[in-house]
């Protein structure tokens, strides 16, 4: 149930999407981050996050415009970090197997351990591999 008590912890996709209007989930991602902004659906990206999401936008996508919004909204404290520590790291490497799909990444295992850590409601994310590890995804709520 959706309520101001609800956590989501978000995935690197989501700033990219957000951040990179030409991404073909930019829509629907920013349609679910209104919804949630207006309904008080707290939204948490781990720091690990914001530079995968920025080496993503401009490296990867060469949106340098994109990655520089990414940074100074980051600065500005626009949305939540959660800090990543030892403790989350250690955590995370129950998440990851290094044999498993090359598409989830350390990354993606940090943002699961994040979310197991905050007791978070959901993963704000489209990448399936949340679920068959025990998360609700975020566009399921």
């Amino acid at each position: 149930m959706i309520n101001k008590n609800t956590i989501v912890i978000a995935d690197a996709d989501i700033l990219v999407g957000l951040y990179f209007k030409n991404d073909v989930l930019h829509n629907k991602i920013s349609d679910i981050n209104r919804k949630f902004l207006a309904t008080g659906i707290r939204i948490i990206f781990p720091n690990t996050a914001v530079a995968e999401g920025i080496t993503t936008l401009h490296r990867k996508l060469s949106n340098s415009t994109a990655a520089a919004l990414l940074i100074q909204h980051y600065k500005k404290r626009i949305f939540e970090v959660e800090y990543v520590d030892e403790r989350i790291m250690q955590e995370a490497t129950k998440f990851y197997s290094p044999v498993g799909s090359k598409k989830n990444t350390f990354f993606d295992a940090i943002v699961a351990s994040v979310a197991k850590n905050l007791n978070a409601d959901a993963v704000f994310s489209f990448d399936g591999w949340y679920k068959k590890i025990g998360f609700l995804l975020a566009s399921d709520l």
